[in-house]
């Protein structure tokens, strides 16, 4: 397929059935893929750029969009060729069946069947939007925390659920917030956990709660999804060891959580307008 391999990057993510890869090729195009190996999953491209190219479904031609932020759902149950004619750089989304089946049944969804074709282009600024922000995970995954990619690939399969599927609903849940108690316990979960390896499906399960009510509960109450909730308390906890410790930049960063002094100053700057060593420097003076 590619004439010149060594002018491509492939990068990966991968949090429990979900994957995100993102492959980009600059080189001559070659002859068509190999016929995909059947699996019980969709699979999402997300188009990162304009690129041309033909794919066969069980043997029948389609045409292929071409259109940056298009997206091709591709059913993996069915044998699927592509011919690029271009090259290309886009975001691969894996999507098992049994997860979203899984997802259906937290939601209350009732029974469901899949509407959407094999080889459908979509354009749907939802789906790429939420597959753009996994670009930054997949460029820096020293940095991706548990609660920030779990919740991503939550908001991922609950939107094609929601949009790709008919069902026939069962009792609709209470949109409520989380009890108190179970609010202590997520913001001591995560307090704790300031490195976000802790999961958005135990913090849930602590509450007693599946992922999918826990993080629209915890959104509720916050204000806030998880991840960011986390974020707001690095960057809390880091200020108060600016003005309050003789700890250096670096050693502020690890006990904060974060994965190092850049990933602390990049995030420290967004939230504030200002690098960590500014802040500290003019509140001191």
């Amino acid at each position: 397929m590619l004439r010149q391999p060594n002018t491509g990057t492939v990068k990966s993510l991968q949090k429990g059935a979900f994957a995100a890869v993102r492959i980009t090729y600059c080189g001559a195009v070659g002859d068509p893929t190999l016929p995909s190996p059947a699996d019980e999953a969709f699979g999402l491209c997300v188009r990162l750029q304009h690129q041309r190219g033909e794919i066969w479904v069980d043997g029948r031609h389609m045409r292929k969009g071409a259109l940056k932020d298009e997206t091709t759902v591709y059913d993996l149950r069915c044998e699927t060729i592509i011919h690029f004619h271009d090259p290309f750089d886009f975001l691969y989304l894996y999507l098992r069946h049994n997860a979203l089946s899984d997802l259906a049944t937290e939601l209350d969804l009732g029974r469901f069947q899949y509407d959407v074709v094999a080889g459908a282009n979509l354009l749907d600024p939802v789906l790429a939007h939420l597959g753009r922000c996994l670009l930054p995970a997949l460029e820096r995954p020293q940095e991706a925390n548990e609660l920030f990619i779990g919740y991503v690939s939550m908001a991922l399969n609950t939107h094609f659920l929601r949009k790709y599927t008919i069902s026939r609903p069962g009792n609709r849940p209470c949109r409520s917030g989380l009890a108190p108690w179970q609010l202590r316990t997520a913001r001591a979960l995560i307090r704790a956990n300031l490195d976000g390896k802790m999961s958005l499906a135990r913090i849930a399960s602590e509450c007693g709660l599946s992922a999918a009510h826990f993080a629209r509960a915890f959104r509720i109450s916050m204000g806030a999804p998880p991840h960011r909730w986390l974020m707001n308390q690095r960057i809390e906890q880091s200020k108060a060891l600016l003005l309050d410790s003789t700890l250096s930049l670096t050693e502020i960063a690890i006990k904060c959580g974060f994965a190092d002094q850049s990933h602390f100053t990049r995030s420290f700057s967004a939230a504030l307008g200002a690098t960590p060593g500014r802040w500290r420097l003019i509140r001191k003076t």
